[in-house]
């Protein structure tokens, strides 16, 4: 009887631990945090970003076609440039006094209001009827003169570094400083075919290495007027020695020239007609053979 207990009690504590015992064995281990397998993730590009670089391809395929385009255009046209002229007014109120007179009342051959510097829009018109293109240095010299305490003789040096900033920013084909001649009637003044001229002429300093070239730019226009108008130019003058600049600032390009409009004496209208006469000439002279 005892034996079949002891058999009995071994039985159940068999059956009590199995579970316990079968729990540790690793073929029936399971992980305690599920393992998952990782997602395919498709790859979507900003729809800006794809906007941008055909955007960018556009525009580069653009400007290749723009170059091939602007390419045969001067290969086709090498004359396309206008032809520019700088101008600028050195002794800037120089004055005519038939224009003072018919402003204010009052003669004079200086005046801060009615001065050579107010042609520069006749003058930017003329040019323009003819192909080319004006720029002006537009500072009234001798009122800053005054302003600084400076004279007269100053003005060259004056209104030198304004020029020389000028022609570095651009390049121009020709330069023009604009001056009233101190003359009087008989020789600033030519009557052709019934109407009446202001005779111009044109001055280049000699005291630099380069003048030869300013000098051939001064002969050329001369020449060119006078085929247009008999005797309108009284020529080409050469200045050097005591008591001249000697330079006139053409030293800073061989392209400049100082060309004297008329005289004292001269009216609007015949400083009209003048102006209009060296608008022919430059492009007579210049720029027809530049085309060429």
């Amino acid at each position: 009887m005892l034996k079949k207990l002891q058999w009995s009690f071994g039985l159940l504590l068999f059956f009590f631990v199995l579970p316990v015992i079968a729990g540790q064995l690793p073929f029936n281990k399971q992980a305690s945090t599920p393992i998952t397998e990782p997602e395919d993730k498709q790859v979507v590009y900003a729809a800006t970003n794809l906007a941008e670089q055909s955007a960018l391809e556009q525009t580069k395929e653009e400007t290749q076609d723009q170059t091939k385009v602007e390419t045969q255009d001067q290969t086709q046209n090498p004359s396309k440039d206008p032809f520019k002229v700088l101008l600028l007014f050195t002794h800037s109120q120089e004055s005519y006094q038939p224009v003072v007179k018919a402003a204010s009342g009052k003669a004079a051959v200086y005046d801060e209001k009615t001065n050579i510097l107010n042609l520069k829009d006749t003058i930017s018109k003329h040019f323009s009827m003819n192909g080319i293109q004006t720029d002006v240095l537009d500072v009234d010299v001798m009122k800053e003169l005054k302003l600084k305490g400076k004279s007269f003789p100053d003005s060259y040096n004056f209104v030198r570094p304004y020029l020389e900033k000028r022609l570095q920013e651009q390049s121009y084909d020709l330069v023009i400083d604009l001056h009233r001649d101190s003359a009087k009637k008989n020789a600033t003044t030519l009557t052709y075919n019934n109407e009446s001229y202001a005779r111009i002429a044109i001055v280049i300093g000699a005291e630099h290495k380069n003048y030869r070239w300013n000098t051939a730019y001064a002969e050329s226009l001369s020449a060119a007027m006078n085929e247009i108008v008999p005797k309108i130019s009284r020529g080409v003058i050469s200045k050097s020695g005591d008591n001249v600049d000697g330079r006139y600032n053409q030293d800073l390009t061989k392209e400049m020239i100082l060309i004297e409009l008329g005289g004292i004496d001269n009216t609007g209208e015949e400083l009209n007609r003048t102006i209009a006469v060296i608008g022919k000439a430059i492009s007579k002279s210049f720029i027809t053979g530049k085309q060429q």
